[in-house]
C-alpha cells in the first residue's frame, strides 16, 4: 500500500466516525514493515487530538516479532493476536517455510515477547482436516502453555498443504469440535478462559449481548480495504464487484449511498427475516453472510450448515439449563 493510500485509508474511516476500529491483517501484516505501522499511528495522531477513539488490532503469524516491533506495539497501543494450530505436531504440518521447516518455535517466541510487554490478545487457531480429531489434546495444550484467550476458526477455503489434498471440514465436524470444547471448557470452570465464539453464544443465552460479528446481522458494519484503497465487504468473501462499494479516495456519503452497499443491506434484512421464526434467531441474526449461504444473492441458509449450528446452540443451551443458570 502507498503512503498516499494509508493516508487516505486513515482519513475516510476518521473523518466521519468518532470511534474507529483498524485491523491490520494480511496474508502476513509484519511484512509491510515497521516504517509503514509509524506513518499510520502518526496519521492517527492528528485525528486523536480531533477527540477520535482509534484502536488498532493486529493479526499476525507472529514468526518476525522481534523487540523493536515489541517496544513500537507498546508505545501505540496495539492489541496482537496470533495465529497458532495447536501443539507443534500439528501447528507445524499447515505453517511451515518455503524450506518445509515448520514455524512453531518461532511462532512461541514471538508469543512470549509479545506476553512480556502484556499487548498479546490471545489466539486464532484454525481447526482444519488436520487437528479437528483432537480438541482435547489442543485445549489442554493451551491451558499448558497459559494461552487463555482462545478463537477456534473453522478451516473452508483453504487449497492443499503439503501432502494434504485440502484442509477444508464441514460444518458437522466444526460443531463436533466445538461442542467437545464447550464440555471441556465448562468442566475446567476457570474464568479467565476465554472462548471468543462459546462466550458470545452463553452471553445470548443468559440475555447479554456480547457478540461475534457473526452473531451481530450487521456485516455492513465491517469492511475490507485493500492495497490499492478499494472498499469492499468482509474478507471472508471473494473478492468480487458486486461487494465492491467504493475507495478511501471517494467521499465517504458516496460510499455510504453506494447501490451495492444499499443491495447488501437489502440481503442481509431479507435473510433475518427468512430465519426470524427459528427457535435460535435470537443468537445468529442469520448467521455470517458467507458461510450460511451458498451465493451472495441466496436468502435460505444452506441446511446443512443450519442444521449443525442449531445443534451447537442446542447443545450450549441444554447444558446452561441443566446448572439453572436460565
Amino acid at each position: 500500500m502507498r503512503p498516499e493510500t494509508l493516508k487516505a485509508v486513515i482519513d475516510f474511516f476518521c473523518s466521519d466516525q468518532d470511534d474507529i476500529e483498524f485491523i491490520w491483517h494480511g496474508g502476513e501484516p509484519l511484512l509491510a514493515g515497521l516504517e509503514f505501522y509509524r506513518e499510520a499511528v502518526e496519521i492517527q495522531r492528528a485525528w486523536r487530538q480531533q477527540g477520535k477513539k482509534i484502536t488498532n488490532f493486529l493479526q499476525t503469524n507472529a514468526t518476525l516479532i522481534t523487540p523493536e516491533w515489541v517496544r513500537f506495539f507498546t508505545e501505540n497501543d496495539f492489541l496482537v493476536g496470533v495465529s497458532l494450530d495447536g501443539p507443534k505436531e500439528f501447528h507445524d504440518q499447515v505453517r511451515r517455510y518455503p524450506t518445509e521447516k515448520g514455524s512453531y518455535d518461532e511462532v512461541m517466541k514471538g508469543i512470549d515477547l509479545l506476553r512480556q510487554a502484556e499487548i498479546f490478545n490471545g489466539i486464532i487457531c484454525g481447526i482444519s482436516i488436520v487437528n479437528h480429531g483432537f480438541p482435547k489434546e489442543i485445549f489442554n495444550f493451551f491451558l499448558v502453555e497459559n494461552i487463555k484467550k482462545l478463537k477456534f476458526a473453522r478451516v473452508k477455503n483453504i487449497g492443499h498443504c503439503n501432502n494434504v489434498s485440502s484442509l477444508v471440514i464441514s460444518p458437522a465436524q466444526y460443531a463436533d469440535f466445538m461442542i467437545a470444547i464447550f464440555d471441556l471448557w465448562l468442566e475446567l470452570d476457570d474464568p479467565e478462559v476465554e472462548i471468543r465464539d462459546i462466550q458470545s453464544v452463553v452471553s445470548l443465552i443468559l440475555e447479554g449481548n456480547k457478540r461475534e460479528c457473526i452473531y451481530m446481522g450487521q456485516c455492513n458494519q465491517f469492511v475490507t480495504v485493500y492495497s490499492d484503497g478499494s472498499i469492499y465487504g468482509c474478507d471472508s468473501f471473494p473478492k468480487t464487484d458486486d461487494l465492491r462499494f467504493g475507495s478511501v479516495f471517494d467521499e465517504p456519503t458516496a460510499v455510504r449511498s453506494n447501490s451495492r452497499l444499499q443491495t447488501f443491506r437489502e440481503l442481509l434484512e431479507k435473510r433475518k427475516e427468512s430465519c426470524r421464526t427459528c427457535d435460535w434467531y435470537f443468537i445468529c441474526k442469520g448467521g455470517c453472510a458467507k458461510d450460511c449461504y451458498e451465493q451472495l444473492n441466496s436468502v435460505e441458509p444452506l441446511s446443512e450448515v443450519r442444521k449443525n449450528l442449531q445443534r451447537y446452540f442446542k447443545h450450549i443451551s441444554t447444558k446452561i439449563r441443566s446448572y439453572n443458570l436460565i
